[in-house]
């Protein structure tokens, strides 16, 4: 592994974890140029915070640092604060957001290995048992959403519901589950947030889909078929399917829901109707005008079908 290639972390999320670095490079994309900063009597954070005062929302790192970005992520997840009875839920939320993204953005650029999906594993399972303390799923979204990434409300909502779509199937496991989850939490991790408009934009409007973001669900299925090891290929099933539609105008393959397996139809159904409810600013009263758009994109097909009537008993 070359330890000079560089990463692409935003600042936001990397001072949350920077506090016990000295030392670590901090570069600069400037006029076609990567250009490393001299701010040789500042301390990482420091210059971060400088740089966020100049409305700099991203930097790139040594690859090599990236695994001590990875280990501060770990040591804020299993430290005594974040378990204290004492910690707020806000605080803890805001840790499990950071993590997330910031696990995800090395993922997207460097692969995955038996350490990530750890912790992704361990973002999910926490945020899924900080969910259950609340007084409801609405709750916990109007109380963190503005402080945390929205990919990160939409993965936790999304796996919440899953998982209860997933209870309603006679083949239900926790692995399952876990299955389903990781291919939410890493299904978009090769897009940007200009990305992820033009791609809602597209969904509302149709037109021409830049060629990026068309390729991405091959592209992070191909990154993760090169990790066989530590990535279910089930998981992996999900992501390269789900933007597919079951009449065929999906991407990238085009695939119709007869080739689209039940796990990826629940995925992607659950996926629309979170969408769906974040777009009206999570009005549940919306919800029946929800399935009725689901209803008219993914019905007719089979898998669809069953996904979309295990979907209606859980929120009915």
């Amino acid at each position: 592994m070359n330890s000079e290639t560089l990463v692409k972390m935003e600042v936001v999320h990397l001072i949350k974890f920077a506090d016990k670095f000295a030392g670590i490079e901090v570069h600069l994309h400037v006029s076609g140029k990567n250009v490393k900063l001299n701010y040789s009597t500042d301390h990482f954070v420091d210059i971060l915070r400088k740089l966020q005062q100049k409305d700099v929302n991203e930097v790139l790192i040594k690859e090599s640092d990236c695994k001590l970005i990875l280990q501060n992520v770990s040591e804020a997840l299993s430290s005594k604060n974040f378990y204290n009875p004492q910690t707020v839920q806000e605080k803890r939320v805001e840790t499990l957001s950071s993590s997330m993204v910031t696990i995800k953005n090395v993922i997207g650029q460097i692969g995955v290995d038996a350490e990530t999906i750890k912790l992704l594993k361990t973002i999910n399972d926490k945020s899924m048992s900080l969910l259950k303390e609340s007084p409801s799923i609405f709750a916990f979204v109007n109380d963190f959403r503005k402080n945390c990434a929205e990919e990160y409300i939409l993965s936790v909502l999304n796996n919440y519901l899953m998982g209860l779509v997933i209870d309603q199937f006679d083949w239900k496991s926790d692995l399952v589950k876990y299955k389903a989850s990781l291919a939410s939490i890493m299904c978009d991790m090769t897009l940007s947030k200009n990305d992820f408009i033009a791609l809602r934009k597209w969904q509302r409007d149709g037109g021409e889909l830049p060629e990026n973001i068309w390729r991405h669900p091959q592209e992070v299925a191909e990154k993760l078929k090169a990790n066989r090891l530590h990535v279910p290929m089930e998981t992996i099933n999900i992501i390269e399917q789900h933007h597919e539609l079951p009449d065929g105008r999906g991407f990238p393959h085009g695939v119709t829901g007869a080739r689209i397996n039940q796990l990826s139809a629940i995925f992607i159904v659950c996926q629309k109707f979170v969408e769906n409810l974040h777009d009206s600013e999570y009005n549940y009263e919306k919800r029946s005008e929800i399935i009725e758009k689901i209803q008219i994109v993914y019905g007719g097909s089979r898998v669809f079908e069953k996904a979309i009537n295990a979907l209606v008993k859980i929120i009915s």
